[in-house]
């Protein structure tokens, strides 16, 4: 599924006088920074089926799902896709502070991580003291060309080991809780990342964790790179295999 639009928010929208600063950025820049690998995962459990939810205000695997996005809690337009450490002040708003962003555990991958996969159980263990049981791959998504910190991510699907239940363990989460993908990318998709949000899109379409488990065995796990494509003055997102996907990280028409 390309998210375009879930309930309210549009994921696809970008603010163009930020993607022209980001153009001129990497022209700046001469050529992409190299991309780290990193993990996700997302913690199910049924029945009815559930994510395990997070709300962090100091670190997101992603960042925001758009440059400048207008319907963001927060002063300023955000202009930054990925940022696995940020530390700025938030004020608090109704759904939590602003410029907090929801989404899963995760986190780098570190030298002693066997592969990209360990570096996903080992940041669960991490954040929320729970061990997994199953895991499978659900996708892999890297971040655009522009930014200056960039990530190879692996979007996991997993289920925790009997007699465990997840909590929150380390500082960055300030709240946590099990809610259905829907739900969850109706009430807080604003504060979440496009990869995070068309994940959790995705697993609306499934009632059990089985058949989330069968539906990864048959995924495509071709790294998906988001580019911005400014047109007559609208800049949107676009992923590869669509018909205006740029050829090159950032273009004007």
């Amino acid at each position: 599924m390309s998210i375009q639009r879930f309930g309210k928010w549009d994921f696809r929208a970008v603010d163009s006088a930020s993607a022209a600063r980001a153009l001129d950025r990497l022209k700046e820049q001469g050529a992409p920074a190299e991309p780290e690998r990193a993990a996700v995962v997302v913690l199910l459990r049924e029945a009815p089926l559930r994510v395990f939810l997070l709300r962090h205000a100091a670190k997101e695997p992603f960042g925001l799902p758009a440059i400048g996005r207008a319907d963001l809690p927060g002063p300023g337009a955000r202009e930054r896709w990925a940022h696995l450490d940020v530390d700025s002040g938030y004020e608090r708003s109704s759904h939590g502070p602003r410029g907090s962003l929801y989404g899963f555990p995760g986190g780098r991958h570190k030298p002693d991580d066997p592969d990209v996969a360990m570096t996903g159980v080992r940041a669960v263990e991490e954040e929320t003291g729970a061990m997994v049981a199953l895991q499978r791959a659900w996708a892999r998504w890297v971040t655009p060309e522009y930014e200056q910190v960039r990530f190879d991510t692996w979007i996991y699907v997993s289920t925790l080991a009997e007699g465990f239940q997840p909590r929150i363990r380390v500082r960055e989460p300030e709240y946590a809780t099990w809610i259905g993908p829907e739900q969850a990318v109706c009430q807080y998709g604003g504060q979440m990342s496009m990869p995070e949000a068309t994940t959790l899109a995705e697993l609306s379409r499934y009632s059990t964790v089985g058949e989330v488990f069968a539906a990864a065995e048959q995924r495509e796990m071709s790294p998906i790179l988001p580019r911005v494509s400014l047109r007559e003055g609208e800049a949107r997102l676009v992923l590869p295999g669509e018909e205006d996907y740029p050829a090159g990280a950032l273009t004007r028409a």
